[in-house]
């Protein structure tokens, strides 16, 4: 039998929701009205919305859905009508739920960013901080065709880093695989050849093998190792501690280290650019702001920029106090700052990291791919070296 999700009054003050099996709508509604209920709304329930909140929203999809509502409202339409349009065109079932929902909210009477933060998992504080000040300035079309461009900025970047990581990552599959083939398989073969001829094996060879006999008796191990691994990482990521401790050893990597704090920087940057810029309060901007910084150890210099200029202090003063932030992003903010164009300089700062991490991007993947096949070549040449140095051993022998 269908179920229907409803709202419902039972008196003027006292409002609820929930949900009723019917055979139909209109039953539903009758089953409410005898049970002494008043239905406001009463749709059916779509395939896995009971579990909606284990499934996320794509990125892309929020990003399609906050161009067309910028499109469709900058087109003059009413936000309701604009939302019954991306209502009927989505293809994600999961957004269509969220966007009838909110639909029903604004109908309610809810302002558009209330709506918003039923489903903090799919818009973040960003996201509805922003659709705020829209609402309050009245350019919400403009308020959204940025958040747009900022969600494709950002899944632009996270893409590049994907993209370039990406191919040495399969290098590193793949020499594994084949070495792991090569060190249980083939050299097994091999190496019972040279034991039926009683010949005395170079060390180099001896060692290769007793690595082969214990990876093919032990191989469980290795992947207990793997699946441990995986699942400490995972487990240390949601313990603030390790986290930290992880994020810290993060940005003393070589490299990678710089790569980490420009990408942060760059986020940070423009973050707090684009809430400036919206009229959001420079306090507020900056809690919202620590709110999409990923790293631990960048995050809590963020929340003490916050408290500093929460006691006072200036903005360009409370940075210079932060060790990982660079003296480049203080001196553009001290400009902006007394300029009175501080949006703009952190747009500023923010479009150099991101042209450093870029170039930061080529110089890694330029250093990885023969950094791989180096390594690699490598240990298959010692692997080789190993099974032919008995051969060279009785040759030499034989003369």
């Amino acid at each position: 039998m269908p179920r229907f999700v409803y709202k419902a009054k039972k008196s003027p003050e006292e409002i609820m929701e929930g949900n009723i099996e019917a055979d139909s709508e209109n039953v539903a509604a009758n089953k409410l009205i005898q049970s002494g209920y008043y239905p406001v709304w009463i749709r059916e329930e779509l395939a896995n919305e009971k579990n909606l909140t284990v499934f996320k929203v794509k990125a892309k999809d929020l990003a399609n859905f906050t161009r067309q509502l910028s499109e469709l409202i900058g087109s003059n339409l009413a936000l309701y009508n604009a939302l019954s349009v991306i209502e009927n065109q989505t293809e994600s079932n999961y957004l269509k739920i969220i966007v009838g929902d909110i639909k029903l909210m604004i109908k309610e009477g809810k302002a558009f960013s209330e709506a918003l933060k039923k489903y903090p998992d799919v818009f973040s504080e960003l996201y509805v901080n922003l659709v705020r000040s829209g609402e309050k300035s009245g350019s919400l079309n403009e308020v959204l065709a940025n958040i747009k461009d900022f969600l494709d900025k950002d899944q632009d970047t996270r893409e590049r880093i994907i993209a370039a990581l990406a191919y040495p990552g399969l290098m590193a599959i793949v020499g594994f695989v084949t070495i792991f083939v090569l060190v249980t398989f083939v050299v097994p073969r091999i190496a019972s050849m040279f034991v039926e001829m009683n010949e005395k094996l170079p060390l180099p060879t001896r060692m290769l093998i007793d690595i082969s006999d214990f990876a093919r008796t032990y191989w469980f191990l290795l992947i207990i190792f793997i699946i441990g691994a995986i699942f400490l990482f995972k487990t240390g990521k949601t313990n603030p501690v390790t986290k930290n401790k992880m994020d810290k050893f993060k940005l003393k990597i070589p490299i990678f280290g710089n790569l980490l704090k420009n990408t942060e920087f760059a986020r940070f940057s423009r973050t707090l650019s684009m809430l400036l810029k919206n009229g959001v309060p420079i306090l507020d901007s900056l809690k919202i702001t620590a709110s999409v910084i990923t790293n631990s150890v960048i995050k809590e210099e963020v929340d003490e920029i916050y408290k500093d200029v929460k006691a006072g202090s200036s903005f360009t003063l409370a940075i210079k106090k932060r060790k990982n932030f660079p003296i480049f992003v203080a001196n553009m903010t001290a400009v902006g700052e007394e300029g009175g164009f501080l949006d703009r300089a952190l747009l500023n700062i923010a479009r150099n990291y991101e042209t450093e991490v870029e170039r930061l991007m080529k110089i890694i993947t330029a250093l990885l791919e023969p950094g791989f096949i180096l390594i690699m070549g490598l240990v298959v040449g010692l692997i080789v070296m190993a099974m032919i140095l008995p051969v060279f051993q009785m040759s030499l022998a034989a003369y």
